[in-house]
Formats: C-alpha cells, sequence, structure tokens
C-alpha cells in the first residue's frame, strides 16, 4: 500500500479483507450471530453458542427432545441464517449434546 494516498479506514480494512481471504470467516461469524435471532431466546438460552468452519455449523443442544425438533426446521433455519449473512455460508448444521 503506497503511504501516499490517503484512504478512509473502510477502505483499509476492505483491502486487508480482500489479501487476507478473510471474507469467508466473517460471513461465518455473521450467521452464527444471527441464531439467537432465527431461533428465538428461549431456545438460543438453551443451546450453546454455534461455532461455524468452512460452511458446517455446529450447536451443541443438552435436551434429546430439542435436538429433534431442531433437526426437523434444519433447513428453515439454515436459509435463515444464510439470509442474514447475505449470501450461502451456511450448508450444513449438526447438532451434538
Amino acid at each position: 500500500m503506497d503511504r501516499k494516498e490517503i484512504s478512509s479506514i473502510g477502505d483499509v480494512l476492505r483491502q486487508v479483507i480482500a489479501e487476507n481471504d478473510m471474507q469467508d470467516r466473517l460471513d461465518e461469524l455473521k450467521a452464527a450471530s444471527g441464531w439467537r435471532a432465527v431461533v428465538g431466546d428461549y431456545v438460543a438460552d438453551l443451546t450453546c453458542t454455534p461455532y461455524v468452519r468452512n460452511g458446517a455449523m455446529t450447536v451443541r443442544v443438552p435436551d434429546a427432545g430439542l435436538r429433534h425438533e431442531l433437526s426437523m426446521h434444519r433447513s428453515a433455519i439454515i436459509n435463515d441464517l444464510n439470509r442474514i449473512a447475505g449470501r450461502q455460508v451456511i450448508k450444513s448444521i449438526r447438532f451434538i449434546s
């Protein structure tokens, strides 16, 4: 980066993100942060914060009944999380105990 140019902080951040291939990871984090908005406060309080890596979200769910219920709505949850992220970031969700 040439120091003679004057750039906004936003431009510099976009350049750093692009140069370091960080956009995919940032989109994954954005999708994970939408978990509470998608499943609601009650379910979000019962589950652990989701972890996303390479398009696969993992969510720790303590109760077998809740795990089954979430599994039944897996496709809708994935669609809603991807809508929040602005593109298809989440490809699968795994519910574990």
